[in-house]
């Protein structure tokens, strides 16, 4: 049985950065065993991440995958146009450089990413937030009065408290298909949503063409229908969280899934470095503070990409506590934690229902 290892690439640089279309791989596998069926398989390099798509197909089938691979890049392509805070003229960096008042007209598919992302700010109580951009710059940036700027530092309190102004999704603007910028300053990313979305727009146009096992993968980011070519469920292998370690080097659970989305999300690596101290990437968007807890990383199975997306990152943020409270509490949902307890040392905790998942 076959086990396909992903896991989300934080030292790759964020969804965004346009890498469209370059390494496209097209393959057909032709199995010789008589109870593998054939897989066709896309994977290439967009959105910064790379991706992988696998479709079971029928021994007869005559399909012609070139007209696939057109839809598929259409899709990275028109969510690129819109979400990409690396392109100048994208929708969402149009909107990131108007000043107050500014208001721009946005593609439908950006709009329900927008209306998505509130809905979850507000069932998280802030800890996923797409307004947090600011105090991500802010860590990026680190420190604006140190000596060395060379040399990275964590930015000063009152840095922190003046990008806080900026943020809060009850401060967006959305009016229709106009987003107007409410306040000064005020920017969004939606790097934490837009993947799942990604993901979710391929698995539609992959039904639409009448596909009924299939795969999909963009950066960690996975759904599933139907089972593989060998009749099982899909296996997608989770990294044990060690920093250095490439994807894929050691496997620390490994799901099953069947019909299921499925993301990851953690600081092992990706993170900022100050006198022998680790701070994270994600910043937790009710404090504008990179995150400070004992967890590595968080899976999230849900009915569909967008959502696991989104709950990956806001558990990351909440405390284990809070995020099994908030997870017991939504049905369809289940995670699993993985908690440091020491260098190298790391002890699971799940969901009441992730146990089914897990081989």
């Amino acid at each position: 049985m076959r086990t396909i290892v992903l896991v989300k690439e934080y030292l790759i640089k964020s969804f965004h950065k346009t890498q469209l279309l370059l390494g496209f791989c097209f393959l057909i596998h032709f199995y010789a065993c008589e109870r593998e069926l054939p897989l066709v398989e896309f994977s290439g390099s967009s959105w910064g991440t790379t991706y992988t798509i696998k479709i079971v197909t029928e021994e007869s089938s005559s399909f012609d995958f070139s007209t696939v691979k057109i839809g598929i890049d259409s899709i990275f392509i028109s969510i690129d146009n819109q979400m990409s805070t690396y392109k100048v003229n994208s929708e969402i960096s149009l909107f990131n450089t108007l000043p107050k008042d500014g208001a721009i007209n946005i593609s439908s598919g950006f709009v329900n990413v927008i209306q998505r992302s509130i809905y979850w700010s507000g069932i998280t109580s802030g800890a996923f937030d797409i307004t947090v951009f600011p105090a991500v710059l802010n860590w990026r940036e680190g420190r604006k009065d140190r000596e060395y700027k060379e040399i990275w530092a964590p930015p000063t309190d009152l840095d922190v408290i003046m990008e806080m102004e900026k943020i809060g999704y009850n401060k967006l603007n959305l009016n229709g298909n106009t987003l107007i910028k409410k306040i000064k300053g005020q920017m969004i990313d939606v790097n934490a949503i837009a993947k799942g979305w990604g993901v979710d727009q391929i698995f539609k146009y992959l039904k639409f063409k009448g596909f009924l096992s299939f795969m999909i993968e963009i950066g960690g980011e996975v759904r599933t229908t139907g089972k593989n070519n060998i009749g099982k469920n899909w296996r997608i292998g989770i990294d044990k969280p060690i920093e250095g370690q490439h994807p894929g080097e050691s496997i620390y659970k490994v799901i099953s899934l069947k019909n299921k989305s499925m993301a990851t999300s953690g600081n092992y690596r990706d993170f900022y470095e100050y006198e022998g101290f680790h701070y994270s990437h994600i910043i937790d968007p009710t404090s504008g503070k990179s995150i400070q807890n004992n967890i590595s990383s968080v899976t999230v199975t849900a009915p569909n990409c967008l959502d696991a997306d989104v709950l990956a990152t806001a558990l990351n943020v909440m405390s284990f506590n809070q995020g099994l409270k908030l997870i017991e509490s939504l049905e369809g949902y289940e995670a699993l934690w993985i908690i440091k307890e020491e260098e190298n040392t790391f002890k699971s905790k799940i969901s009441s229902g992730m146990r089914t998942f897990l081989n």
